[in-house]
């Protein structure tokens, strides 16, 4: 038997072995240290997102539905699951911290059967504990769910605006969690899909914050965002997200029908829509949205799902399929999807970045599927970076899904410093694909807890510098509230380091050199000479006199 392989160096080519030194030359290739294994059973998790029976009778966008949501919901420390249903109730799987899940239904609160289809997670009272929001597919109304911190979820009912129950029959989809206003408060965008743009149902919800902690205001035609590019709203997945560094979160939306926007944030409560001026928005139809820094240069990446007409239509350097918006600064972007090697992935949901094999760079993954001629048994893609350009590398990694994916995330469930992956299979079981040699290489990951911005950290920027000595090579991540297509990966901040744990002699030899935090309140926090290979936990400073932070400048 072939020992685990073991990863020497990862630069632009990896030396790795499995007992035997692969030996490697000309044209940079590379050896997997990590695979993924198909654990769904093994694990617990049982259930169908839906059947034919409780689909029948509800329209052809049913086939959109399947959400999935990662957050630790019930505090023991270990990373729970809750999935969305169509006519059933929705499902928390609670991780039992030995590998296996305990799926629970009336016990969590969700007693009866919903239309409940995108889902997002953020601590919308900042009382220290996860709370839910879900859409729904052909319902009147949407759910917000709230925790009583042991994973127990109580339905605030239709008083509240964000419910939507104004008797209108939507298209739900994603939503995210986002302190717009820097409040301290999370507010909340919803999506919705085939509305006229007069009675679209994708919201922008503010947060009242401690006057009413948890209650919102419907402010989406104040801030401005009732600007579409048709008469017809197909808002899958928005996202805030601080794309100019100015200290404002902006929403960036992935739509159908060429309708993706991206709106500025102007800091007065209002929003500039700056799609085109941008770059962006070229995209024929958008679905997921993922972002990450994906060529290391310090700023955020937006990748899109996209799919074209023509299912036969050839990859080509114009038109249709994904898109990959590098940020260049100064609020533009140039599209590199043909160079980066990502445009095809067929028909796109799901996707997300994340660093798959620790070695300090963003790989992707995009699930895709449709029931229709020439689309079907199509497989998730799982492409690898290398300094940039991507490499599909899915049936060698063991990604061989061929169902009707939707929704996808990542997140640590079994904590052992890699990142696992969860699909959701529309009329199907979900995949849990557990990370199996991710962790070679070394990993830090970082969980925030806001005082004076909201408790998530929800809109943090996070550095890391692994070694003082090489202060060029940083990695980042901003801390989102949404992410995905109708799902809502781990909060944890999870940075690759790139090294294996021998690496490195003298007094700072196994930790990382630089940790800074830019929280949305403004203040910057710093940790030097943390230890790799571990989660640590990272306290907003409650008051503004404390050593070890400063304010930042907007902008900076």
């Amino acid at each position: 038997m072939l020992a685990k392989p073991i990863c020497l160096q990862r630069v632009r080519i990896s030396l790795c072995y499995s007992g035997v030194l692969a030996v490697i030359g000309g044209a940079p290739f590379t050896v997997l240290a990590q695979t993924f294994v198909d654990v769904t059973e093994a694990a617990g998790i049982t259930h169908v997102q839906a059947t034919p029976e409780l689909v029948a009778g509800l329209p052809g966008s049913a086939f959109f539905t399947g959400g999935v949501a990662a957050a630790d919901f019930d505090g023991d420390g270990w990373t729970d699951l809750v999935f969305t249903r169509l006519n059933d109730a929705d499902i928390l799987y609670r991780n039992l911290g030995d590998g296996t899940f305990e799926p629970l239904t009336n016990a969590a609160g969700f007693d009866v059967p919903t239309l409940t289809n995108g889902v997002a997670t953020g601590d919308i009272d900042n009382d220290g504990d996860a709370d839910l929001y879900m859409t729904t597919c052909w319902g009147t109304r949407n759910y917000l769910y709230l925790n009583d911190g042991d994973g127990v979820f109580t339905d605030a009912g239709t008083s509240r605006s964000s419910a939507l129950a104004n008797g209108v029959f939507r298209n739900g989809q994603g939503s995210t969690f986002g302190d717009f206003d820097n409040d301290g408060y999370l507010d909340l965008m919803t999506g919705d899909w085939g509305r006229p743009a007069h009675s679209c149902q994708s919201r922008l919800f503010r947060n009242r914050g401690a006057v009413e902690p948890g209650w919102f205001d419907d402010v989406t035609g104040a801030a401005g965002l009732t600007v579409y590019r048709g008469t017809l709203s197909y808002r899958f997945t928005p996202r805030f997200i601080d794309l100019d560094r100015d200290g404002h979160q902006d929403l960036a939306i992935a739509s159908d029908f060429a309708s993706s926007q991206l709106f500025w944030n102007d800091g007065d409560g209002t929003f500039t829509d700056g799609t085109l001026p941008a770059g962006v928005g070229t995209d024929f139809n958008g679905m997921g949205s993922t972002f990450g820094d994906y060529d290391g240069d310090g700023d955020l990446d937006w990748f899109i799902s996209n799919i074209t007409a023509d299912p036969d239509a050839p990859p080509t350097g114009f038109g249709g399929w994904n898109r990959l918006y590098r940020n260049d600064g100064g609020r533009t972007f140039t599209d590199v999807t043909q160079e980066a090697g990502v445009r095809d992935a067929r028909w796109g949901w799901g996707t997300a970045f994340f660093d798959a094999d620790n070695d300090g760079d963003l790989d992707l993954i995009a699930t895709n599927g449709y029931n229709g001629e020439g689309w079907a048994d199509d497989r998730t893609v799982l492409w690898q970076n290398n300094d940039g350009v991507y490499t599909d590398i899915s049936e060698i990694s063991g990604i061989t899904d061929r169902l009707q994916g939707r929704g996808l995330i990542h997140l640590d469930y079994d904590r052992d410093g890699d990142l696992d992956i969860v699909i959701v299979n529309h009329m199907a079981a979900p995949i849990l694909y557990r990370n199996d040699g991710g962790n070679t290489l070394e990993s830090l990951r970082i969980e925030l807890v806001g005082t004076r911005s909201n408790r998530d950290g929800i809109g943090a920027f996070i550095t890391v510098t692994p070694d003082v000595t090489d202060p060029d090579r940083r990695l980042v991540w901003e801390v989102d509230g949404g992410s995905g297509f109708l799902g809502q990966s781990e909060r944890v901040a999870h940075f690759g380091l790139g090294f294996p744990a021998e690496l490195g002699t003298g007094p700072n030899a196994g930790t990382v050199g630089l940790i800074r935090v830019e929280w949305p309140s403004g203040t910057v926090q710093r940790r030097l000479f943390v230890a790799r290979t571990q989660t640590v936990q990272i306290r907003e400073p409650a008051s503004a006199w404390l050593p070890g932070w400063r304010p930042r400048p907007r902008g900076e």
